[in-house]
This record gives C-alpha cells, sequence and structure tokens, in this order.
C-alpha cells in the first residue's frame, strides 16, 4: 500500500505530537468493521490483538453480538468509554462516515485501513481532506487511509492486516520501521526479522492525511523503546517538520536510516539554471539525511544491514580501522572499501608488528595484516593475532576476515572463547566478523557484540555508516546566522541587470571583476582600453539568461579590432539564437588568469527547502555533474567539507605544478550564497555564480544568474 495521494497540512510537534501517544501507545482499541472471519482486513486485527494484546478490545459490527468470543457493540457510540483508538476497517463508501462516528464518540485516534481516496482521484482526495479536517478540529490523529496500520511490539498492539505476520512472526526489540508504503516497510521488516533484528513499532503511513513519517521519526526520537529508525519515504510534504524531526534522532542519539526511492529530476520545478538541473531530487533528499544526520541506504539489504550493526548501540570513537585477514586478495579488497566509505587504515606500531611475526614470520604486518595460510596449521594462531592487535593498535574499528571458518566446527569451538575474552576485553571497539557463518556460531558472536557479515564489502559499508552516526552525534547544533531578506523590488532588478548583480555579490563578500557596459562597439573598445587586454565580452540582456547557449560570450579578446568583430558576430548570433530577447548592449570586463573554474550555488527545492551547491564550473559545469549539496545555510566548516567532497577538489590543492586554491575564501562565498538563499527562500528559486575562479590569493565571481520564484 503506497501513500501517493494529496497533501494536506498535518498537525506539527507540540501537542500534535504527544496527541500520537494515543495511537502509538493505546490501551483500548475499538475495531469498526469487525469480523468473524480473522483471514479479513476486518477480523485480522481483532484475532492478533486477542491472543497478544493486554488492553480492551471491542469489536464494532451491527449485524453480531460476538466477534471470534469478544462482545460486540453495534455502533461505536455505544462504547462504556472512549476508546485510545479506533481501527476503520470499512469500505470507502463508509469511510467518511465511520470516522465522523468516531469522533462523536470522542476517539482519540483512528487507523484508516479503507482504500480509494487520494491516490484514486480528485473526490476521493476531497473526502481524505475533510475526514483528515475533522480529526484535526476533534484534536485526534488520524493514520491513513490507505494505510496497512501500526504495531507496538512491546505491547502486543496489532493494528494491521498485514500478511507478513503470516510468514514471518518478529520479535521484540528497539528498532522502530515507519513507512509510507505498506508493502515495503512490511518487507524490510521481514528481511530483518530474518536477520535477527528485533522491534519497538511498525507504522505504515498511507496516504498520510495527517500523520507521516516526519512525524513517526519525531515521535520515536522520544520513544524510550526505540532505539533505531528505520525510513521509507517516497515524498517529504513538509521539509521543515522533516528536519526537526531528524535533528530530534540526532540529538537523542539515534540512528535514522533512510530508503528514498527515485533518483530523477522529476522532484523539482523546471528551472533555467545548472544549479536547477544539477539538483536531483534524491541528490537534495540525501545531502538533506546526511546534514542533519540520518543515512541515506541504497536499499533494503543496506538498510537491514546497518539495523543490525546500529542494534549493538556501539559506534566508533573515530575512523581509524585494522583489517585482520589470511587472504592477500580480500585484505586489498576490503582496504579499497575503506578508502571509499572514509576509513583511515595507520599502520601498525612496531610492538605490534613484531609480536606478530614472532607468532608467524611470514606474515605481512602492515593494514590490512596478512597472517597468510600460516594459521592454518594452528587457528588458535590467528587468534592470538586478533589479541595482538586489538590490545596494541587502538584502533576504534576492527575487521576480522575469517573466510570459511566460521562453518567449520573444529576451528569456531578454538576460537570463540578467544574471540569472546577480547570483544569483552574492548566493549567499547566496533569489531566486525567477515566469514561464511553457521546459525550458531553467528549467534553466539553477535551476543558477544560482534558483527557478523558474509561479504566484505557489507561490513566496510555498515562500519562506515556507523562512523557517520558517531560523528554526529557527537556534534553541537549548528545555529544558523541569519541575515535580513532582501526586498524583492531589489531582487527583480539583480535579476535583470548584470551591474546590480554584481553589486549583490560584493554586499554579500563575494568579490567580481570590474564589470563596464557598452551600449555600442565605440563604447566597449573604450571599456576595454581602460580595463586593459584581455577582456571578455558578455551579452546584456535581461532575457538570455544562459549567454554561452545564445553566442553571447566571446574571451580572452586581445584588440580591438577583435572585439569589434567579436561584437558583431555576439549580435548577429543573439538575434538569430534569441529572436525577441531585449538586448542593451554589452559588459566589458578583464580575464582572469589561472584559477579553477567552479560553480556555486542555490536551490529552493519544492520540499525540502533552499540547498547550496559547490562544485566544478565553467561551461562544462552540466557535463561533469561534479557537484555537492547542503541544505542552506552552511557555515565555514561544512563549506570546507563540501569543498573537500567533489571528486575534483585535487585540483583545488595545487595540479601538477600550479599552485592551490585559497580555501578560505572559497568557503566564505559558499558561505554567503547559503546564507541568501535561506534568507531569501520566499523569492528566490535559485542563485548561481558560475563560474567563480578560485585563485591562489582569493577568488572572484565572473557571473550570476539569479532567479525568482515564479519568474521565467
Amino acid at each position: 500500500m503506497s501513500g501517493t495521494g494529496g497533501r494536506v497540512p498535518a498537525a506539527s510537534g507540540g501537542a500534535g505530537l504527544a496527541r500520537l501517544d494515543a495511537m502509538m501507545r493505546a490501551r483500548s482499541v475499538a475495531v469498526v468493521g469487525a469480523s468473524s472471519d480473522a483471514a479479513k482486513i476486518g477480523g485480522k486485527p481483532v484475532a492478533l490483538m486477542k491472543a497478544h494484546f493486554a488492553g480492551s478490545i471491542r469489536p464494532v459490527n451491527p449485524n453480531r453480538p460476538e466477534i471470534l468470543g469478544l462482545p460486540s457493540v453495534p455502533r461505536i457510540g455505544a462504547m462504556e468509554e472512549p476508546a485510545d483508538m479506533a481501527i476503520v476497517a470499512v469500505g470507502a463508501a463508509q469511510a467518511e462516515a465511520a470516522v465522523a462516528e468516531c469522533l462523536d464518540a470522542g476517539v482519540r485516534s483512528i487507523v484508516l485501513f479503507s482504500a480509494g481516496f487520494g491516490e484514486v482521484d480528485a473526490a476521493g482526495l476531497a473526502a481524505q481532506e475533510r475526514m483528515a479536517d475533522r480529526c484535526r478540529a476533534s484534536g485526534a490523529r488520524l493514520l491513513g487511509p490507505n494505510s496497512l496500520g501500526l504495531i507496538n511490539f512491546h505491547t502486543g498492539l496489532y493494528a494491521t492486516f498485514s500478511a507478513a505476520l503470516d510468514n514471518v512472526w518478529p520479535r521484540k526489540g528497539s528498532v522502530g520501521i515507519a513507512s509510507q508504503s505498506g508493502a515495503v516497510g512490511t518487507y524490510i521488516m521481514a528481511l530483518a526479522a530474518e536477520a535477527g533484528v528485533g522491534f519497538s513499532h511498525f507504522i505504515a503511513t498511507g496516504n498520510e492525511a495527517d500523520v507521516d513519517v516526519a512525524d513517526c521519526i519525531e515521535w520515536m526520537a522520544c520513544d524510550p523503546q526505540t532505539r533505531v529508525i528505520v525510513a521509507y519515504i517516497e515524498g517529504c510534504r513538509d521539509g521543515g517538520r522533516l528536519k526537526r524531526a531528524l535533528e530530534a534522532a540526532r540529538r537523542a542519539g539515534k540512528p535514522v536510516i533512510a530508503i528514498k526511492p527515485g533518483a530523477s529530476d522529476e522532484g523539482l520545478a523546471a528551472v533555467k539554471s545548472h544549479t536547477g538541473s544539477l539538483a536531483g531530487s534524491k541528490q537534495v533528499f540525501d545531502a538533506v539525511l546526511k546534514a542533519y544526520g540520518a543515512w541515506p541506504a541504497t536499499g533494503m539489504e543496506e538498510a537491514v544491514d546497518l539495523a543490525l550493526a546500529c542494534c549493538t548501540g556501539k559506534f566508533p570513537s573515530g575512523r581509524e580501522a585494522m583489517i585482520i585477514t589470511p587472504s592477500g586478495g580480500v585484505g586489498i579488497m576490503m582496504a579499497d572499501a575503506c578508502v571509499a566509505a572514509g576509513l583511515a587504515l595507520p599502520a601498525p606500531d612496531g610492538k605490534v608488528a613484531a609480536q606478530v611475526r614472532a607468532l608467524l614470520p611470514l606474515a605481512s604486518t602492515g593494514n590490512p595484516l596478512d597472517t597468510t595460510a600460516q594459521v592454518s596449521n594452528d587457528f588458535r594462531l590467528y587468534g592470538q593475532v586478533i589479541d595482538i592487535v586489538a590490545t596494541g593498535s587502538g584502533a576504534p574499528i576492527l575487521f576480522i576476515f575469517m573466510a570459511h571458518m566460521g562453518k567449520t566446527p573444529a576451528v569456531t569451538e578454538l576460537l570463540k572463547p578467544m574471540l569472546r575474552d577480547v570483544a569483552a576485553r574492548y566493549p567499547d571497539r566496533v569489531m566486525a566478523i567477515v566469514t561464511r557463518a553457521s546459525d550458531d556460531f553467528r549467534a553466539e558472536m553477535t551476543e558477544a557484540g560482534f558483527l557478523v557479515f558474509e561479504d566484505p564489502n557489507r561490513a566496510v559499508a555498515a562500519v562506515g555508516a556507523l562512523v557517520h552516526f558517531a560523528r554526529n552525534f557527537a556534534r553541537a547544533g549548528v545555529p544558523e546566522e541569519v541575515i535580513p531578506p532582501m526586498p524583492p523590488g531589489e531582487l527583480e532588478k539583480a535579476a535583470a541587470d548584470p551591474a546590480i548583480a554584481a553589486a549583490l555579490l560584493a554586499a554579500l563578500g563575494i568579490p567580481g571583476v570590474p564589470l563596464r557596459r557598452a551600449a555600442d562597439p565605440d563604447a566597449a573598445a573604450a571599456a576595454a582600453r581602460e580595463a586593459g587586454y584581455p577582456v571578455a565580452l558578455k551579452i546584456d540582456s535581461p532575457d538570455i539568461r544562459h549567454k554561452t547557449e545564445a553566442g553571447g560570450v566571446h574571451l580572452a579578446i586581445r584588440d580591438e579590432d577583435a572585439l569589434r568583430h567579436a561584437w558583431s558576430r555576439m549580435m548577429a548570433d543573439a538575434a538569430r539564437l534569441a529572436p525577441g530577447a531585449r538586448i542593451s548592449g554589452a559588459t566589458v570586463s578583464p580575464m582572469l588568469t589561472g584559477g579553477v573554474e567552479t560553480i556555486i550555488g542555490s536551490q529552493n527545492d519544492p520540499d525540502l527547502g533552499p540547498v547550496v551547491m559547490f562544485g566544478l564550473g565553467g561551461t562544462m559545469a552540466e557535463a561533469l555533474k561534479d557537484v555537492v549539496f547542503a541544505p542552506a545555510p552552511v557555515d565555514m566548516a561544512r563549506a570546507c567539507e563540501m569543498i573537500g567532497q567533489i571528486r575534483g577538489h585535487e585540483l583545488l590543492e595545487g595540479w601538477r605544478g600550479s599552485a592551490p586554491v585559497d580555501r578560505g575564501m572559497l568557503a566564505s562565498a559558499i558561505v554567503a550564497v547559503s546564507r541568501f538563499a535561506a534568507a531569501n527562500r520566499e523569492t528566490v528559486e535559485s542563485l548561481e555564480v558560475n563560474p567563480f575562479v578560485a585563485l591562489p590569493n582569493g577568488g572572484a565571481a565572473v557571473d550570476l544568474l539569479l532567479q525568482l520564484r515564479g519568474g521565467e
């Protein structure tokens, strides 16, 4: 079941969040549309709760005095006391009246199984919104419609009709799942349950007429029974509330593992800027998740891996890792994966190396530490090497590759006591065993505190995410430095006039190149003499946003004859490629020599708000797609991280003899654009400084494209 219906505002935080207790921790439940057939939608929750729920269950059915051995009432208003929760399991045609009756009876929360609303047509959406409005007016919370329901595993509250429970019975634990899609959420739950994960809650939000995934994340961030949160998010109707929920989980030290499908650009409004075309909805969403401490999982398999890893409650104190392996090939593979995951591989000190060589003279004592096949003569030697490295290296992360040992009882019986001893002596270390494991060995090592994987790359990826969580749990919240928004009239002028745009950049603290306007070739020649050749000549038109595509940019002009020729050609090209465009003339500016062309931009995402972008720029920006995003505003530390995250960051550090660029100036420009975007989120669609030429001493903005919201 997938919530693709309409979006209406939900209650936000405060009392709205507190009222979710009546749903998530309900002690009394009425089932409207209850059935005596336990296989039906109205019967399954009754049967499940009868077997597991300690609270009160009251079926509602006008035709039967008893449902599955429980006394029923003909209508919900006939109950002695209002229920904390009403499950509504009737057809779409009866659902709206049933919801109204529940509210009139004083019900505090409603789980609406019924489908056929916003996910179907406009009439369904209108009915959905009416029900949500009535719930809000009464102070009740609504889950659904088109919801698979919810489960509180600790209280036995099975307000669901999920068929997944016919095949796997999850145990109670500390992982909470919130999913817009019931089918996806229960599939993740089943996979995780089979892998050994225990659960606190499962919530399928469906069409999200009221309660959405952000509400669930924020509620579980405060729930003492939930330590890990897995979320499946198809869309986000309120980016501000999602950010607040993620921040609440981060402050509580609870990892959020989120799956967001959709890698296309369809989630963004069409905009006429490189930034907009580069800002794919998935890329922006993932950037926001990471910025608020969550982890964007690539799929269900990774989500399950991370849920298992996070359940240990151990998060590395650093990113330094040691790899122990009897196979050089696997060691190389894991080393590559560590580099990709941002983990460091420090060499062991001389004492550790000497102790290992004393046991195994042929061992390679680097990192990875390769014992070679010598250990096959006496596998206890492998356990001793693990002890030596754990004791002597001090690395917060230890990867132990055991090949087929985990399925060889004669070997595991030798190694289990040694491994348990190491785990007990270093309880704060993150230690991952990579092996083909028997169920017994996996269970015993997991209980001892190890992560157990069969695939080396999956082990490294999971630990890399743990490092991300640890780093984000430790940091303080970054206060947003607020600058006042600009008057819309001034922004409109800057969007249309290059000279005013250059002044805008200067006011933001972003230096630019001197810009001279010319109405005709003679004025351009005079401006070039004043600026000094070589110069750049660019078309001056409020209607031509991408000048290069309209033949409106000529660079490195070295004399007056070349300037006049460029003017004639530029005007002819502009008339041909941009017919009807208003042309005031051209601008003349001195050419910058050296440096690296970068792009600094902002984009106002329709759901998540303003984001700032940085990457390699110039005319090749879209072709290279070497960019990173972060929610705006950012501080200097985050801006510096962005600079180091692009693939081509080495070009900025001094490439083949060139001088490194001024990273401080570059970071300051990123911060300035991000603050401008955040302050003017109500009026600015996008701002693009492209290129911003990063120089060894400073930098300069060469061109600016400003697009206002609702503009062409």
